[in-house]
C-alpha cells in the first residue's frame, strides 16, 4: 500500500481490511486456537495504517480492535448483555492509540528499522497497559498469549513475547529481512526447543485431586472426598466451593474438619471470611490439615462488576507438611503480579480454586484456562487448577498439560506434582520488561508530540 493520498474508496477498503485483520487476529485464540494468525493479523494492520494519520488512522485501530474482541470475546454478552458492546468499545479504545502514535511516527518522518522498533514498544506499551495497568485491566487476546507456553516466558514474560512478535512482523514489512531474522530465530527456539518436563515418578512427588462441582452443598464435596483413594494427601475444592463463611458456621466448620483428621490430606477450598464488626468481606483460599487452618489467601484481583468482595493485598504461600504452596484464587492468575510474588516468596507449587461459571460458555472456559498456563511457565512451577464447571488442568513447569477436566462436566481431576524452588530469569527480573517497554514507548510518545507543537516535520497526506 502507498503512501500517497487515500481517496474516500481506497480508505473504505482500509476500514474493511481493518475489520478482516481484527476477525483472523481472534481466531489465534480458543476455541480454534491458530495461534499462528497472529503474524498476518498484526501485519494485516499495520498495512492497513500505511500512509495514515490522525483521526483517520484511529479510525482503522478502532475498528481493527472491535473486531478482534466483538468475535474474540463474543461471550461477554452472556455476562453483561448490551454493555458488552461498551466494553468492547473500550478494549478498542487501544489499538486506536497504538494507530494513532503510528501514523504520528511515520508523519514525523521515522522509517525503516527505527519504525519498527517504535512499532514493537508502541505496541507493546499499549498492550500492557490494557491488560495490567488500565482499571479495567484486561489481559485476554495479548500477542504474546496467542503462541502459548513457550522458551521466552521465563525470560521476558507474556508480554514481552507479544513485543518480539510485533517487532519480527514489523522488520518483515520493512524488508529490514536480516534483522528480521534474530526475532524469527529467537521466536522459532522458543517454541520449538519446548520438551515435556520429567514426570515426577520419585517419592518426593505430590499427589492431588481437585473436585469440579457447581452449585452444589459442602455435604456432596465432603462425600465426594470421601470417595477418593486413600493415597491422596491433597485434595482442592474450587473458589466459591463454600460461599459463605465456613468457620463461621460451627457445624460446617466441624465437618470440614473432621474430614480432614479422617481423611489425613491437606485440604484448600474457596471460601469466605467475614471479620468480626470489620465492614465487608473476603473471598479466600483457606487451607487446612487434620491439625488445624495452615493459612489463607485474600483474593488480590476481585472481579470487574461482580460482588466479589474486598480486595486482599499480599501475595505469600501457605507452609503445609507437603511445602510452601501458592494459592492463589482465579482471578489472580490473569494477571502476571500475584503467581510472581507468591514464587519469590518461597511457593513451591501452587493450588489455585477456580470458578468459571457454566453461564459463562465453553468458549469464556478455554480462552481462560491458557492464562493459567501463561502463568506456570513464567515461573516455572507446577500447577494444579481446580474450577467449578472447568477447565480443571494439571500444569508442569514448561505450561504443559499433565492433565484436565474438560467444562461443562462434574467430576475428579488426579495429577502429581513436584516441589520446585529454582527461580526463573522472570520471576527475578524480567517481569520489568513491559515496564522497560513502556517507559521507552513514553519516552517516544513525548518526543513525537513535543516534535509536532514546535512544528518539525510536516504530515503527510491522509491526516484529517
Amino acid at each position: 500500500m502507498s503512501d500517497h493520498p487515500l481517496s474516500r474508496a481506497s480508505y473504505a477498503l482500509r476500514l474493511l481490511l481493518a475489520l478482516g485483520s481484527g476477525g483472523l487476529y481472534s481466531l489465534a485464540y480458543p476455541p480454534l486456537g491458530w495461534g499462528w494468525l497472529v503474524f498476518p493479523a498484526v501485519a494485516g494492520l499495520l498495512l492497513c495504517l500505511r500512509g495514515v494519520t490522525g483521526s483517520r488512522a484511529r479510525a482503522v485501530g478502532f475498528l481493527q480492535g472491535l473486531a478482534a474482541f466483538g468475535s474474540g470475546l463474543s461471550w461477554l454478552y452472556e455476562l453483561f448483555g448490551l454493555l458488552a458492546v461498551v466494553l468492547w468499545f473500550v478494549l478498542s479504545f487501544f489499538p486506536a492509540m497504538f494507530a494513532h502514535f503510528q501514523g504520528l511516527a511515520a508523519a514525523r518522518g521515522v522509517t525503516g528499522w527505527k519504525f519498527a522498533l517504535f512499532t514493537a514498544l508502541n505496541w507493546g506499551a499499549w498492550e500492557f497497559i490494557r491488560a495490567e495497568l488500565f482499571p479495567l485491566k484486561f489481559p485476554w487476546m495479548t500477542a504474546g498469549l496467542a503462541l502459548g507456553p513457550n522458551r521466552l516466558l521465563p525470560w521476558i514474560g507474556v508480554y514481552g513475547v507479544g513485543v518480539v512478535v510485533v517487532l519480527l512482523v514489523a522488520l518483515a514489512l520493512a524488508r529490514h529481512w536480516k534483522i528480521a531474522l534474530v526475532p524469527a530465530a529467537v521466536l522459532a527456539g522458543a517454541l520449538l526447543s519446548m520438551s515435556r518436563h520429567p514426570v515426577p515418578d520419585d517419592p518426593a512427588a505430590l499427589k492431588v485431586a481437585g473436585i469440579q462441582k457447581e452449585d452444589v452443598s459442602i455435604h456432596e464435596f465432603l462425600q465426594a472426598t470421601r470417595g477418593l483413594p486413600a493415597d491422596i494427601p491433597y485434595v482442592v475444592w474450587p473458589e466459591y466451593a463454600v460461599p459463605y463463611d465456613v468457620r463461621a458456621d460451627r457445624e460446617d466448620w466441624e465437618l470440614v474438619q473432621q474430614l480432614c483428621r479422617d481423611r489425613g490430606i491437606t485440604l484448600t477450598f474457596g471460601t469466605q471470611h467475614h471479620p468480626e464488626g470489620g465492614p465487608g468481606w473476603r473471598n479466600i483460599a483457606l487451607t487446612l490439615d487434620p491439625g488445624g487452618v495452615r493459612g489463607e489467601h485474600h483474593k488480590v484481583h476481585t472481579v470487574h462488576f461482580f460482588n466479589d468482595g474486598i480486595a486482599g493485598s499480599s501475595a505469600l504461600p501457605v507452609d503445609t507438611a507437603h511445602g510452601k504452596i501458592g494459592t492463589p484464587v482465579c482471578f489472580d492468575c490473569d494477571y502476571e503480579g500475584v503467581t510472581r510474588r507468591m514464587t519469590a516468596a518461597g511457593a513451591e507449587l501452587f493450588i489455585v480454586p477456580v470458578m468459571d461459571a457454566k453461564s459463562w460458555t465453553a468458549r469464556q472456559h478455554d480462552q481462560h484456562a491458557e492464562l493459567f498456563r501463561i502463568r506456570a511457565c513464567e515461573n516455572g512451577r507446577w500447577m494444579f487448577v481446580c474450577a467449578t464447571s472447568g477447565v480443571s488442568q494439571v500444569i508442569d513447569p514448561d505450561g504443559q498439560l499433565r492433565g484436565r477436566l474438560d467444562a461443562m462436566v462434574s467430576g475428579t481431576l488426579v495429577g502429581s506434582m513436584k516441589r520446585e524452588t529454582r527461580l526463573t530469569f522472570y520471576t527475578r527480573f524480567g517481569w520489568l520488561t513491559p515496564w522497560v517497554v513502556l517507559a521507552a514507548a513514553g519516552a517516544c510518545w513525548i518526543g513525537l508530540l513535543l516534535a509536532g507543537r514546535r512544528g518539525t516535520g510536516r504530515p503527510r497526506a491522509g491526516m484529517a
